[in-house]
């Protein structure tokens, strides 16, 4: 098994190094421009959060500034993600960052789950991209990856909320470039490992995943 996570780790972080995407959230580890960039990507798509994250950072660059700002300014830059409810929702962890916690963003998990909207993931994120902490970052892209690599299933409705998934995740964590594995996980879950028409026959975990083998087997009995 280490063998294989191993390998698993490296063909993930070389392929990332050739074919990751080039995101403005990713060239910083300033913890506010972290979280504000995981709240945008909540359910919706990368291309779309692009202008809206440059423009939110333009207008509150702190949570000082997003604190005091209007509702109705937040959602009508927010509007074009479809995420308007999460409006109060981001001046409310603005307003709680400076009044609880300093202005500044905690490092630790189970104080940014103080934060309102903080669930585990966004929590995990910020831990690894803002303050390089090796910590697994398990969204849907990343489940689907390990679910067909390695064969592990969750019986939650929501796997996300798997403590075993999490605990499976983190074990394959390198203690090293922890964030282009993530972003390669995240990478490759979105334009190989998809959740429809992967494209298995270019997978470089072919000879690992046991999603792939299983599609092999299957062919070759037809």
């Amino acid at each position: 098994m280490k063998k294989i996570a191993k390998k698993f780790q490296i063909s993930i972080m070389n392929w990332y190094a050739r074919e990751g995407r080039c995101l403005s959230w990713r060239d910083t580890t300033e913890p506010f421009k972290v979280l504000i960039a995981e709240f945008l990507l909540q359910k919706t798509d990368v291309e779309k959060v692009k202008p809206v994250y440059k423009e939110f950072i333009h207008r509150w660059p702190s949570p000082q500034l997003l604190s005091k700002a209007r509702i109705s300014s937040i959602s009508k830059i927010i509007q074009p993600l479809g995420l308007n409810y999460k409006a109060n929702r981001l001046r409310s962890t603005a307003k709680v960052i400076v009044e609880k916690f300093g202005g500044k963003i905690p490092e630790l998990e189970d104080k940014l789950l103080e934060l309102p909207g903080v669930g585990r993931y966004i929590a995990s994120a910020v831990e690894c991209f803002a303050f390089n902490k090796p910590k697994a970052v398990l969204d849907t892209n990343v489940i689907r990856i390990l679910t067909r690599v390695f064969g592990i299933k969750s019986e939650k409705s929501r796997p996300r909320d798997d403590p075993r998934l999490w605990s499976f995740a983190q074990t394959l964590v390198p203690a090293n470039d922890t964030k282009e594995y993530n972003w390669g996980l995240i990478d490759y879950g979105a334009f190989v490992c998809k959740s429809k028409k992967s494209l298995c026959s270019e997978c470089i975990l072919y000879n690992i995943c046991m999603f792939c083998r299983k599609i092999k087997s299957e062919a070759k009995s037809i």
